[in-house]
């Protein structure tokens, strides 16, 4: 697995990600920096709420930007994101429910175990389930679904993107490998504002 690196490069001014990706809300429209998103420029360590509202509006457009094979969503007319394990979101992803994403309305399910995870598209794996891991992508890698964490070594060990909450900034790396594997694609554009890229 060959790991590139983007945390030296300079993202994109905000007009040239519009143009770059014009579905994007004001969250990645506003980016700076290093491939992230400053959480609070005032708070060194703001409330887990601000950390993972952004996180929210970083799995909406994940969506917009990961191609799924022509048989591979798992409701027709949905696209559906499911929470594994004790959701840190609170009510940040409520306001994401219904909104369309490729022309498909949202749809968020809890699971409570791996063993209940079914007819998803896109799997967070929530903190509470790192002792599970690799149980959890053994499964979810079987399928067509992004996995999606926010856990140290992740990508490394077989996920699809990471997010990081780095020096009061949220971003994210992706394994590309991981991915094709289970026949996503990866958009280009979200590549360019990714922290690491594994090959």
């Amino acid at each position: 697995m060959t790991l590139t690196s983007a945390t030296d490069k300079l993202l994109p001014r905000p007009a040239c990600l519009q143009r770059l990706a014009g579905a994007l809300m004001l969250l990645f429209a506003l980016w700076g920096g290093t491939g992230c998103w400053s959480v609070s420029a005032a708070a060194a360590s703001p409330p887990a709420s601000s950390e993972y509202q952004v996180k929210a509006a970083f799995l909406y457009n994940f969506m917009k930007f990961v191609e799924w094979p022509s048989d591979g969503l798992a409701t027709p007319g949905t696209i559906c994101l499911g929470i594994l394990g004790r959701d840190p979101f609170d009510d940040a992803l409520d306001e994401f429910k219904g909104k369309l994403a490729k022309g498909r309305k949202v749809v968020v399910l809890h699971f409570r175990s791996v063993e209940e995870v079914k007819g998803c598209d896109i799997l967070f794996i929530c903190p509470s389930e790192k002792g599970r891991l690799s149980q959890i992508l053994k499964l979810a890698n079987n399928s067509r679904m992004l996995t999606v964490a926010d856990q140290e070594g992740f990508c490394e060990a077989g996920g699809m993107i990471n997010l990081l909450f780095i020096k009061n900034r949220v971003g994210f790396e992706v394994n590309v490998a991981a991915a094709s594997r289970a026949k996503l694609r990866v958009s280009s554009q979200l590549l360019k504002l990714a922290r690491n890229v594994f090959e």
